[in-house]
Protein backbone atom coordinates (compact mmCIF):
# COMPACT_ATOMS: atom_id res chain seq x y z
CA UNK A 1 0.00 0.00 0.00
CA UNK A 2 2.82 2.40 0.82
CA UNK A 3 4.50 1.69 -2.48
CA UNK A 4 1.29 2.17 -4.48
CA UNK A 5 0.49 5.40 -2.67
CA UNK A 6 4.00 6.72 -3.18
CA UNK A 7 3.91 5.88 -6.90
CA UNK A 8 0.60 7.69 -7.38
CA UNK A 9 1.81 10.77 -5.51
CA UNK A 10 5.08 10.79 -7.44
CA UNK A 11 3.37 10.53 -10.83
CA UNK A 12 0.84 13.26 -10.10
CA UNK A 13 3.31 15.68 -8.53
CA UNK A 14 5.75 15.19 -11.38
CA UNK A 15 3.06 15.95 -13.94
CA UNK A 16 2.05 19.07 -12.03
CA UNK A 17 5.68 20.24 -11.95
CA UNK A 18 6.46 19.46 -15.61
CA UNK A 19 3.32 21.22 -16.80
CA UNK A 20 3.84 24.15 -14.40
CA UNK A 21 0.71 23.62 -12.33
CA UNK A 22 3.28 23.74 -9.54
CA UNK A 23 5.56 26.64 -10.46
CA UNK A 24 9.35 26.86 -10.01
CA UNK A 25 10.05 28.18 -6.51
CA UNK A 26 6.60 27.24 -5.18
CA UNK A 27 6.51 25.65 -1.75
CA UNK A 28 5.17 22.12 -1.44
CA UNK A 29 3.39 21.24 1.80
CA UNK A 30 3.90 17.63 2.80
CA UNK A 31 1.06 17.97 5.27
CA UNK A 32 -1.42 19.10 2.61
CA UNK A 33 -0.34 16.31 0.27
CA UNK A 34 -0.81 13.77 3.05
CA UNK A 35 -4.31 15.09 3.67
CA UNK A 36 -5.16 15.15 -0.03
CA UNK A 37 -4.22 11.51 -0.57
CA UNK A 38 -5.26 10.38 2.92
CA UNK A 39 -1.87 8.82 3.60
CA UNK A 40 0.85 9.18 6.19
CA UNK A 41 3.94 11.34 5.65
CA UNK A 42 6.08 8.31 4.65
CA UNK A 43 4.78 7.76 1.09
CA UNK A 44 4.75 11.52 0.53
CA UNK A 45 8.38 11.75 1.55
CA UNK A 46 9.26 8.76 -0.66
CA UNK A 47 7.70 10.51 -3.66
CA UNK A 48 9.46 13.80 -2.91
CA UNK A 49 12.81 12.07 -2.54
CA UNK A 50 12.40 10.60 -6.02
CA UNK A 51 11.55 14.03 -7.40
CA UNK A 52 14.56 15.50 -5.63
CA UNK A 53 16.79 12.87 -7.25
CA UNK A 54 15.47 14.07 -10.62
CA UNK A 55 16.21 17.70 -9.74
CA UNK A 56 12.55 18.74 -9.67
CA UNK A 57 12.27 19.62 -5.98
CA UNK A 58 14.53 21.05 -3.30
CA UNK A 59 14.24 19.67 0.23
CA UNK A 60 15.83 21.52 3.14
CA UNK A 61 15.85 20.00 6.64
CA UNK A 62 13.74 21.89 9.15
CA UNK A 63 12.68 24.37 6.46
CA UNK A 64 10.52 22.58 3.92
CA UNK A 65 10.27 21.58 0.29
CA UNK A 66 10.02 23.65 -2.90
CA UNK A 67 9.71 23.06 -6.61
CA UNK A 68 13.21 23.60 -7.97
CA UNK A 69 13.86 26.54 -10.21
CA UNK A 70 14.88 25.84 -13.77
CA UNK A 71 18.66 25.60 -13.90
CA UNK A 72 19.56 27.50 -17.03
CA UNK A 73 23.17 26.31 -16.77
CA UNK A 74 21.89 22.76 -17.33
CA UNK A 75 19.83 23.52 -20.44
CA UNK A 76 22.74 22.95 -22.83
CA UNK A 77 23.67 19.68 -21.10
CA UNK A 78 20.11 18.35 -21.27
CA UNK A 79 19.73 19.35 -24.92
CA UNK A 80 23.03 17.63 -25.78
CA UNK A 81 21.98 14.52 -23.82
CA UNK A 82 18.61 14.24 -25.51
CA UNK A 83 19.90 15.05 -28.98
CA UNK A 84 22.68 12.47 -28.80
CA UNK A 85 20.32 9.73 -27.67
CA UNK A 86 17.52 10.63 -30.05
CA UNK A 87 19.77 10.79 -33.09
CA UNK A 88 21.06 7.33 -32.18
CA UNK A 89 17.50 6.05 -31.79
CA UNK A 90 16.52 7.56 -35.14
CA UNK A 91 19.49 5.91 -36.81
CA UNK A 92 18.32 2.53 -35.51
CA UNK A 93 14.97 3.06 -37.22
CA UNK A 94 16.51 2.68 -40.69
CA UNK A 95 15.69 -1.01 -40.96
CA UNK A 96 12.76 -1.25 -38.59
CA UNK A 97 10.42 1.61 -39.50
CA UNK A 98 7.12 0.41 -40.96
CA UNK A 99 4.21 2.20 -42.62
CA UNK A 100 2.24 1.81 -39.38
CA UNK A 101 4.99 3.70 -37.54
CA UNK A 102 4.76 6.55 -40.06
CA UNK A 103 1.01 6.59 -39.51
CA UNK A 104 1.54 6.91 -35.75
CA UNK A 105 3.88 9.84 -36.30
CA UNK A 106 1.31 11.48 -38.54
CA UNK A 107 -1.40 10.94 -35.95
CA UNK A 108 0.72 12.59 -33.24
CA UNK A 109 1.22 15.60 -35.51
CA UNK A 110 -2.54 15.78 -36.10
CA UNK A 111 -3.07 15.82 -32.33
CA UNK A 112 -0.54 18.63 -32.04
CA UNK A 113 -2.43 20.66 -34.62
CA UNK A 114 -5.67 20.22 -32.68
CA UNK A 115 -3.95 21.20 -29.42
CA UNK A 116 -2.33 24.24 -31.03
CA UNK A 117 -5.68 25.39 -32.40
CA UNK A 118 -7.10 25.11 -28.88
CA UNK A 119 -4.01 26.78 -27.33
CA UNK A 120 -3.65 23.68 -25.13
CA UNK A 121 0.08 23.50 -24.39
CA UNK A 122 -0.25 20.48 -22.14
CA UNK A 123 -1.99 18.37 -24.82
CA UNK A 124 0.46 19.72 -27.40
CA UNK A 125 3.51 18.50 -25.53
CA UNK A 126 1.92 15.19 -24.57
CA UNK A 127 1.49 14.59 -28.30
CA UNK A 128 5.07 15.80 -28.86
CA UNK A 129 6.37 13.24 -26.39
CA UNK A 130 4.24 10.52 -27.99
CA UNK A 131 5.76 11.30 -31.36
CA UNK A 132 9.38 11.31 -30.25
CA UNK A 133 8.95 8.15 -28.18
CA UNK A 134 8.05 6.24 -31.36
CA UNK A 135 11.69 6.34 -32.48
CA UNK A 136 12.77 4.67 -29.25
CA UNK A 137 9.97 2.13 -29.37
CA UNK A 138 10.91 1.06 -32.89
CA UNK A 139 14.49 0.45 -31.75
CA UNK A 140 13.49 -1.34 -28.54
CA UNK A 141 14.89 1.56 -26.50
CA UNK A 142 11.96 2.57 -24.29
CA UNK A 143 14.16 2.32 -21.20
CA UNK A 144 16.35 5.02 -22.77
CA UNK A 145 13.27 7.16 -23.45
CA UNK A 146 12.30 6.89 -19.78
CA UNK A 147 15.81 8.03 -18.86
CA UNK A 148 15.34 11.06 -21.09
CA UNK A 149 12.05 11.87 -19.37
CA UNK A 150 13.76 11.59 -15.99
CA UNK A 151 16.90 13.56 -16.80
CA UNK A 152 15.49 16.51 -18.76
CA UNK A 153 13.24 18.28 -16.25
CA UNK A 154 14.72 21.69 -17.05
CA UNK A 155 13.99 21.61 -20.78
CA UNK A 156 10.61 19.91 -20.28
CA UNK A 157 9.52 22.86 -18.15
CA UNK A 158 11.25 25.38 -20.38
CA UNK A 159 9.20 24.31 -23.38
CA UNK A 160 5.99 24.93 -21.40
CA UNK A 161 7.14 28.46 -20.61
CA UNK A 162 7.95 29.02 -24.27
CA UNK A 163 4.68 27.53 -25.55
CA UNK A 164 2.59 29.93 -27.58
CA UNK A 165 5.30 32.55 -27.89
CA UNK A 166 6.58 33.65 -31.31
CA UNK A 167 4.69 30.86 -33.08
CA UNK A 168 6.58 28.14 -31.21
CA UNK A 169 3.82 25.54 -31.63
CA UNK A 170 3.47 26.26 -35.34
CA UNK A 171 7.25 26.06 -35.82
CA UNK A 172 7.35 22.75 -33.97
CA UNK A 173 4.57 21.33 -36.16
CA UNK A 174 6.32 22.49 -39.34
CA UNK A 175 9.57 20.82 -38.23
CA UNK A 176 7.72 17.61 -37.38
CA UNK A 177 6.03 17.58 -40.79
CA UNK A 178 9.39 18.06 -42.50
CA UNK A 179 10.82 15.23 -40.40
CA UNK A 180 7.94 12.93 -41.30
CA UNK A 181 8.31 13.78 -44.99
CA UNK A 182 12.02 12.86 -44.86
CA UNK A 183 11.21 9.58 -43.14
CA UNK A 184 8.57 8.73 -45.73
CA UNK A 185 11.24 9.26 -48.40
CA UNK A 186 13.60 7.18 -46.24
CA UNK A 187 16.08 10.04 -46.31
CA UNK A 188 17.53 9.45 -42.87
CA UNK A 189 20.40 11.88 -43.43
CA UNK A 190 17.89 14.69 -43.94
CA UNK A 191 15.79 13.39 -41.02
CA UNK A 192 18.74 13.54 -38.64
CA UNK A 193 19.55 17.08 -39.77
CA UNK A 194 15.97 18.20 -39.18
CA UNK A 195 15.92 16.50 -35.80
CA UNK A 196 19.16 18.21 -34.81
CA UNK A 197 17.79 21.64 -35.72
CA UNK A 198 14.47 20.85 -34.04
CA UNK A 199 15.92 19.81 -30.68
CA UNK A 200 18.58 22.52 -30.74
CA UNK A 201 15.86 25.17 -30.92
CA UNK A 202 15.10 24.52 -27.25
CA UNK A 203 18.38 26.22 -26.34
CA UNK A 204 17.34 29.34 -28.20
CA UNK A 205 14.18 29.63 -26.10
CA UNK A 206 16.03 29.69 -22.77
CA UNK A 207 17.19 33.31 -22.78
CA UNK A 208 13.82 34.79 -23.67
CA UNK A 209 12.00 32.58 -21.15
CA UNK A 210 14.42 33.54 -18.37
CA UNK A 211 14.07 37.22 -19.18
CA UNK A 212 10.27 36.98 -19.13
CA UNK A 213 10.12 34.81 -15.98
CA UNK A 214 13.25 35.58 -13.91
CA UNK A 215 11.78 34.17 -10.71
CA UNK A 216 11.44 30.73 -12.27
CA UNK A 217 15.13 30.32 -13.00
CA UNK A 218 18.00 29.25 -10.77
CA UNK A 219 20.17 32.23 -11.63
CA UNK A 220 17.42 34.66 -10.63
CA UNK A 221 18.01 36.99 -7.70
CA UNK A 222 14.83 35.72 -6.08
CA UNK A 223 15.86 33.16 -3.49
CA UNK A 224 13.86 30.54 -1.67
Amino acid sequence: MRRASSETIYDELKEQIIFLHLRPGEEISQERISERYDVSRSPVRDALLRLRAEGLVVMRPQRGCWVSRIDISQIDDECFYRLALERSALSRCRDGMKSSDLARLGYAIALQKEAAAASDAEAFYNADDDMHSVFFEIGGLMRIWRLIERETGNIRRLRMLAAGGNGSMESCIAEHEALLDALRRRDFTAAEGIETEHLSSLRNAAGAAAEANPGYFENSTAGL
